[in-house]
């Protein structure tokens, strides 16, 4: 049996009944392979892994011998290790969905026509999900979560199993998770719904950062006791294996026997959600499920127009409100300024409000980065038509600016309404220019470098491991360049905040800088398109995931 995927394949011996472990045997080595070779087709895959690597290493070397320490410190201070991998287990999967951390590089469907059950594909499936740079370093802080705990016997035992839990659950729960959802956002009530729940979840880790925030949890460290905030976490189902060590150590052991049932529970229903769902991918169809019905857009070609561009804008518009890709990325990002505007309430800090306005606008700018990746194949259609490249650059960056430019400025008039945002001409100013300036720069890079992104009708959540690498390097780079170009009006921005003649002359000058920059990246981006179109619509067909 040979099991291929585009990139590699592996080899199985045909004949007899291959088996758990030959299932797994083979899913991993086809994962390693694939890896390996994404490596070395593709230098940016290459670095980006590098890169990875190098910072898990940086990573586990510095919380490795910190959580190893806490061994020699109180039980107070020692406790601090349950409501610490509660947080990253809960972490784990919220960053599955607004990070695209299914991996993807071994999709189930893809298995849809070997003769596999979801029971017998899933350990190998599992297995494979662990050798992965994330997976490898929360099984290494878990290792060293084991030497925190290592003064007794008891409690390392009772740490080992929190190990073996605690990561089991943190990487079903993500794919029980995204798996459960991709499923739900198959129709339009399901995208909305499902949007609706990842933003909702986004807000877990934002709002926590809001309660940290204030000035009655800035305590003395070394005074911390964190046996109250342990004893809540361990009571929580993220928090259920983490908690046995604290039990044991405590001599709470009845406690422990329950959390050891409630965690091993816990680990089986996920397990078997998952299976489930694999189950259902591996019977279901390879494409999408169908088509709906779609009424003639009236409102978009008024505002627009219906010239090439204006028609590209129309499209990728509609498309941030159909395609249940985009629709959990317009929320995620519309969420994250809020927070900022919540928080300068609860510090008193203006800064925080006007940087958050200006984070919406440079995320605007990285949601367009992969824009051609999520037309695939189908990109054909701009060839065979002879549209311009200048003209498919600015129709997706119109088409950010009709989605995001009503929720910038919306934010940026709450924080002004409320008095949160100080200055409100010059944060508009430098506002206007981080969105047009990261949208320039998006056009532009995404004309060279257009990722990927999840196959249509396929998982919302997937992404390739060389594919998210590229996207976590891509992201260093965009979100560096943004604020290299807004830097001078930043500069410009201090020195006339003293005048209101010098501020609208910086509101003014800003704007047409901001112009400029979407300008170049349009025509240089374009110019690429024009030149090297077949080839990258050659690079498209291995995009969707």
């Amino acid at each position: 049996m040979t099991v291929a995927t585009g990139v590699a394949e592996v080899t199985v011996p045909t004949g007899a009944p291959v088996g758990v472990r030959g299932t797994v045997s083979t899913v991993v080595r086809l994962r390693l392979a694939m890896w390996r070779t994404a490596m070395n087709r593709s230098t940016i895959h290459l670095v980006s892994s590098i890169l990875g690597m190098v910072g898990a290493l940086g990573i586990l070397a510095v919380l490795g011998p910190g959580l190893v320490l806490l061994s020699a410190r109180p039980l107070r201070m020692l406790a601090l290790t349950v409501p610490l991998f509660t947080a990253i287990t809960l972490s784990w999967a919220v960053l599955s969905l607004v990070a695209a951390g299914a991996d993807s590089t071994l999709e189930p469907a893809r298995f849809a026509v070997l003769p596999l059950r979801g029971r017998e594909l899933a350990p190998g499936l599992f297995a494979a999900g662990l050798t992965g740079i994330p997976a490898l370093l929360l099984v290494g802080l878990s290792l060293a979560q084991v030497g925190s705990w290592s003064r007794s016997p008891q409690t390392a035992l009772a740490a080992l199993l929190a190990a073996v839990l605690g990561v089991a659950t943190a990487v079903l729960l993500s794919r029980a998770v995204t798996s459960t959802l991709a499923r739900v956002m198959t129709t339009r009530t399901g995208r909305l719904l499902g949007a609706v729940v990842v933003a909702l979840v986004t807000m877990l880790p934002l709002g926590l950062n809001l309660l940290l925030a204030t000035d009655s949890l800035f305590l003395d460290i070394l005074a911390f006791d964190a046996r109250g905030p342990a004893w809540v976490a361990s009571w929580t189902p993220v928090g259920w294996a983490w908690g046995l060590p604290f039990d044991v150590a405590e001599g709470r052991w009845g406690h422990a026997a329950i959390h050891l049932a409630l965690a091993a529970g816990f680990v089986t229903f996920l397990y078997r959600v998952w299976v489930h769902q694999l189950s259902r991918a591996l019977t279901s169809p390879l494409g999408s499920s169908g088509g709906q019905r779609i009424g003639r857009g009236r409102f978009l070609p008024l505002l627009l127009g219906t010239s090439p561009t204006a028609t590209i804008a129309a499209r990728r518009t509609r498309a941030w409100y159909r395609d249940s890709r985009l629709v959990g990325i317009a929320l995620r990002t519309a969420v994250l300024p809020v927070f900022f505007v919540l928080q300068a309430m609860v510090t008193g800090s203006t800064l925080l409000a006007g940087t958050g306005v200006v984070m919406l606008a440079v995320l605007a700018g990285l949601s367009l980065m992969n824009d051609l990746a999520f037309d695939g194949p189908a990109w054909w259609l701009h060839l065979a038509v002879g549209v311009r490249g200048w003209e498919d650059r600015l129709g997706r960056a119109l088409a950010s600016i009709v989605v995001y430019g009503p929720a910038l400025i919306a934010t940026w008039a709450v924080g002004v309404g409320i008095g949160a945002v100080t200055q409100p001409l010059l944060w508009l100013a430098i506002s206007v220019t981080a969105l047009l300036g990261s949208l320039g720069l998006a056009v532009l890079v995404g004309a060279y470098f257009p990722g990927t992104a999840p196959r249509t009708g396929g998982n919302p959540f997937a992404a390739t491991s060389g594919g998210a690498a590229q996207g976590c390097l891509t992201a260093i780079l965009s979100f560096v360049g943004p604020g290299v170009l807004i830097l001078p009006v930043v500069i410009a921005a201090w020195f006339t905040r003293e005048s209101a003649a010098a501020r609208w002359a910086t509101f003014v000058v800003s704007c047409v800088y901001a112009l400029g920059l979407l300008a170049v990246g349009v025509v240089v981006g374009g110019r690429r398109l024009d030149r090297r179109g077949p080839e990258l619509l050659g690079q498209l067909h291995q995009s969707q995931i």
